[in-house]
């Protein structure tokens, strides 16, 4: 009897755990992940890269302009990716955010806003101040020692960050302002 009982205790955890281990698929944060994800029809990405703007520890940041097209429809979203890349020699890592058209100002205005905060913004010794997008994309700035460092970080479960000193971080801003501009021509 024992032995029984300890079969099927073992039977029933092993299809519980079974049933934790189901994979799932993300939900599509953004449009054009949404756009992405349609199947069944064709798709048309047009993209175009905008520029680099190299950071701290062999960390870069790309970013690219996005136009999305459903064939069957005429359908199209437009966007942004950001890609934060990480070179490690053996391992080299990335990770790509997507940030749809009407998220871009809000992005902008919120690089400026974290620009500008300094240690005064509170009376603690260290601080960080985030801006996140619905797609994942995190900008920060943070205390580091006697400086103020930034962050852009692409992903959150194996994500990538590229630092920069924070006079540095306009570097991206720019890119983002300019693939904006891009995305306005062809509109």
């Amino acid at each position: 009897m024992r032995n029984l009982f300890i079969i099927a205790l073992a039977t029933l955890s092993c299809s519980v755990f079974a049933s934790n281990l189901k994979d799932t698929v993300p939900v599509p944060k953004t449009k054009l992940e949404q756009f992405s994800a349609k199947t069944g029809v064709v798709l048309v990405r047009g993209f175009e890269k905008i520029g680099s703007a190299t950071g701290l520890y062999s960390t870069v940041v790309n970013v690219e302009s996005k136009e999305f097209t459903n064939v069957s429809t005429g359908q199209k979203e437009y966007g942004i990716t950001i890609e934060a890349f990480k070179e490690d020699g053996r391992y080299d890592k990335s990770h790509t955010t997507f940030i749809d058209y009407d998220e871009i100002d809000s992005l902008i205005a919120g690089i400026d806003y974290i620009s500008k905060i300094n240690p005064e913004v509170t009376q603690f010794q260290d601080f960080q101040a985030d801006y996140s997008t619905k797609g994942d994309l995190k900008i920060s700035t943070f205390s580091s020692g006697d400086k103020v460092m930034a962050a852009v970080s692409s992903g959150k479960i194996g994500g990538v960050a590229a630092y920069y000193n924070l006079a540095d971080l306009s570097k991206v801003k720019d890119l983002v302002l300019k693939a904006k501009t891009k995305i306005e021509e062809v509109k």
